[in-house]
């Protein structure tokens, strides 16, 4: 489904090799396709706590768009999928004699080695886009093992095993591939049952249907195959592969055997007793090398066959795959910071190998992973995915469109949308938050008015009680249902569980969200910017007046020490004396506060979240992003939340920590701040870095969490555990929240000043340098010298317009052209104006010169 999306091809990446930002665990460097690579050479963790989906606690993401896996340290990979239940198909659970699989053995003469640490032999491990990678020798032979999910939409992790022999001599050995089959529903917390094994001789694969459970009716099938290579047979019980030997010495192994052994039906809530390995006889030539193909995965019975067939096809699926995500991904380069582009890189991958598909909406989704995904088996918040599609708008459209489908099709008829959903697109209805409706506004809005992409919103959508209406229609219904909750006061009434800050109804008693409001005040023009491009000019007037009575509420609410209210509890005004994060970046992005306001803003963010010139008791500045909260001992803060609860301690009030998600707010305003404010491009600049995971990498080396990927929040700089990264919910998972990436990535954008209108884009660069390249796959920006180039691409042909603001170093003989020639422009001040023709497919560029 991927490789028909339409995606624009832009040049291969090719990430600087810093290392910058490495910390304890290992290196930072390129692989030979220009992509990050993690060279991980710590210890194993294999004696440290197990994760609730299987392997240790460090892990790495390996998935495509349909898919996710944890590639583990210990060598293991455990497989995610979200079609149906949200499940393992090979749940870690040595206790029932279940090892996860994803690795292999080899067996030399009577030696007995597998490719994971502590194995026999010693081994190293990569990280890398796509890709797990296990190196070891043994014997006079050279293995690499390498998992990889196949870029685009395939549900399939495939394993090819490099078997090299540089000896002077031939060498003949064995190597069984084994995958566990062990299906674990997590948000149960329930072993699902399994049919027996199914052997297909033709296609050298083993299937395994599940039971019916928890209303998946039509289960999927976990399955095995073997590509291609010598084959000597299999099994599928755990007694006839492991034996007395277990997964240290499997006694198949230490006999080179193979039985063909089928394992016996499992029922629901029963631990079976299921794996497959294929055995493969080697015989290996001196200075010669041989290759094993295997696949793995989770899908419909009906689509097994043709996917097997499919990668039995392609020998060369890894390379293939490898250079789609090198012209896929973002190509950064800013001056001064070499290893930034890496990082970027990294994040785009992060963000779209956390991409699943959920056959009950016919969507892919992006959740926000980590242990809300992984450990709670629950797609929670229903905003998160709505941020997330931010910055796909730009990278993969598609994908942002399907989040929003999906989204939109989880409202009631009367505008009520839940917290979450579940397994089967069942709504999660703990609690009804206040600020929905503005992140589905938000992102259908990006969507629109960057793609042009107007039929989308004539498409039929279901409520959740299987009635339809056009997408327009679902949005038209979140604005009015959003208009619905306008308080006594102005703002927009807290709900059963608050805004962005869940439990602050409970924690801060918050009866209204100044944020809530601050947000409409600076999402609603871009909405009705929308309902303009698509002819709709009534509705967008109201809209707009809808806009311009929330930026007066919140004007209002300018407190006397500097910065905007939190919200109400009844009649008392929240966050007069302590500043509150959340609504400080909508209200710079809604142009509420005047130039003296913006600039006592910007400078009391940064002295009570940042640290910037904080008493040296705090320990500020923050080594990574601004806090949600100021210090509780901070002498000038007169408004606390009691008793003292939050993300860490010593945070003055609810909630706490260090969030990738309100600080990727705070860089975007920031860089909607006008340059006439001075030192707001440096500041926009400064948070951004602050956030990214190498600047947590070198404050915080040790900590495995942030080094490759981080949760969604991390202690504050006045902690007594600064750095140290959960919301406390669970230590059974680290890692994975897409905040971090897909912010950093949106952020990207926002300092390329890339803002999309309802006929092109406006261009206004805030990077605080002269030179830097930003290339998405669907638009980009470059400054050298003299010279603002850029492209954009388009689903068909149009004209776009575009208003490109100068470098005030720019002189008056400018010169625009395109790819044919001079381009005719006009000019007011430093903004230039001109139009060029997108055609379908192509990038349209454009440069100007002074």
């Amino acid at each position: 489904m991927a490789a028909s999306r339409g995606r624009v091809q832009v040049a291969s990446a090719d990430v600087h090799p810093s290392s910058f930002g490495s910390g304890a665990f290992g290196r930072w460097g390129a692989d030979r396709f220009g992509l990050p690579e993690y060279d991980y050479t710590a210890a194993p963790s294999v004696d440290g706590p197990r994760q609730a989906g299987g392997g240790s606690e460090i892990l790495h993401q390996v998935g495509n768009d349909h898919v996710v896996a944890d590639a583990a340290d210990d060598g293991s990979v455990v497989l995610w999928s979200q079609d149906h239940r949200y499940q393992w198909a090979n749940h870690d659970d040595p206790s029932a004699g279940h090892d996860a699989g994803g690795y292999g053995y080899l067996r030399v003469g009577d030696h007995v080695v597998a490719a994971r640490p502590g194995g026999g032999a010693q081994v190293a491990r990569r990280f890398g886009v796509g890709y797990a990678e296990k190196e070891l020798r043994a014997g006079g032979l050279d293995v690499t093992e390498r998992t990889y999910a196949p870029f685009g939409d395939d549900p399939v992790l495939l394993d090819d095993v490099v078997v090299t022999n540089d000896s002077s001599t031939g060498q003949h050995a064995s190597w069984f591939e084994y995958w566990d089959v062990n299906p674990y529903d997590q948000t149960l917390g329930l072993a699902r049952g399994t049919a027996a094994p199914v052997w297909d001789p033709s296609r050298r694969t083993v299937t395994v249907a599940q039971a019916v459970e928890g209303g998946d009716t039509r289960p999927l099938s976990i399955y095995a195959a073997a590509l291609s290579g010598p084959f000597g047979g299999f099994d599928t019980t755990t007694t006839a592969f492991f034996g007395a030997g277990g997964p240290a010495r499997p006694s198949a192994v230490v006999d080179d055997r193979a039985t063909g052994s089928i394992a016996p039906p499992s029922s629901n809530g029963t631990t079976g007793a299921a794996l497959v390995a294929f055995r493969a006889p080697l015989s290996i030539a001196p200075h010669s090398t041989l290759v094993l193909r295997y696949a793995y995965g989770i899908a419909e019975p009906a689509a097994i066959p043709g996917i097997v067939g499919r990668y039995r096809a392609r020998p060369n699926a890894f390379a293939a795959s490898e250079r789609a995500w090198s012209a896929w991904v973002p190509r950064v380069h800013v001056a001064g910071t070499p290893w930034l582009g890496r990082e970027l890189a990294w994040d785009a991958y992060m963000l779209r190998s956390g991409t699943t598909y959920e056959a009950c909406a016919g969507e892919h989704m992006i959740s926000q992973g980590g242990y809300y995904q992984y450990a709670g088996g629950t797609q929670v918040a229903y905003r998160d995915p709505l941020q997330f599609a931010l910055p796909m708008v730009y990278t993969d459209p598609s994908i942002a469109r399907d989040i929003i489908l999906y989204s939109a099709r989880e409202q009631a008829p009367d505008g009520v949308t839940p917290y979450g959903t579940g397994p089967l697109c069942q709504r999660l209805q703990p609690g009804v938050t206040d600020d929905n409706d503005i992140w589905l506004l938000l992102a259908a809005a990006e969507y629109g008015l960057a793609t042009h992409d107007l039929g989308l919103f004539t498409r039929a959508v279901p409520y959740v009680d299987g009635s339809t209406a056009p997408l327009w229609s679902h949005l038209a219904l979140a604005f009015r249902h959003q208009e619905s909750l306008v308080g006594p006061h102005g703002d927009y009434v807290s709900e059963a569980s608050g805004d962005w800050s869940d439990a602050s109804t409970t924690l801060l008693h918050m009866t209204e969200s100044t944020m809530v409001t601050a947000q409409a005040a600076a999402v609603y023009p871009l909405f009705a910017e929308l309902a303009r491009a698509r002819g709709d000019r009534a509705f967008a007037a109201v809209v707009d007046r809808a806009a311009a009575r929330a930026r007066q509420v919140v004007a209002a609410e300018w407190t006397g020490l500097g910065w905007y209210g939190r919200g109400w509890s009844g009649t008392a005004q929240i966050g007069t004396g302590a500043l509150f994060e959340e609504p400080q970046p909508w209200a710079l992005l809604a142009d509420v506060p005047d130039a003296d306001r913006t600039r006592t803003l910007i400078a009391n963010i940064r002295r009570f979240l940042t640290g910037v010139g904080a008493p040296a008791a705090l320990h500020g500045p923050s080594r990574i992003g601004s806090s949600q909260s100021p210090a509780r001992n901070d002498p000038d803060v007169t408004e606390r939340t009691d008793p003292p609860i939050g993300v860490g301690d010593n945070n003055a009030v609810w909630v706490g920590g260090t969030w990738y998600s309100l600080n990727g707010m705070l860089v975007w305003a920031l860089t909607h701040v006008p340059d006439s404010t001075p030192g707001a491009s440096g500041d926009a600049f400064d948070e951004f870095l602050r956030n990214t995971l190498a600047a947590h990498a070198n404050a915080y080396p040790d900590q495995w969490d942030g080094i490759i990927s981080v949760d969604d929040v991390c202690q504050s700089f006045y902690s007594t555990h600064a750095g140290t990264c959960g919301a406390g919910l669970t230590t059974a998972y680290q890692g994975q929240i897409m905040h971090q990436p897909a912010w950093s990535l949106f952020d990207t954008i926002a300092l390329s000043g890339i803002t999309p209108t309802s006929d092109g884009f406006r261009i206004d660069p805030r990077w605080p340098v002269s030179s830097f390249a930003v290339e998405l796959p669907t638009i980009g920006v470059i400054r050298s010298g003299r010279t603002l180039r850029g492209y954009v691409a388009a689903a068909k042909p149009r004209r776009v317009r575009l208003v490109v603001t100068m470098p005030e170093a720019a002189g008056s003989r400018l010169r625009v052209r395109d790819r044919e020639g001079s381009v005719p422009f006009e000019r007011h001040g430093r903004e230039i104006t001109f139009s060029i023709a997108a055609r379908a497919g192509n990038h349209a560029d454009w440069s100007i010169t002074w």
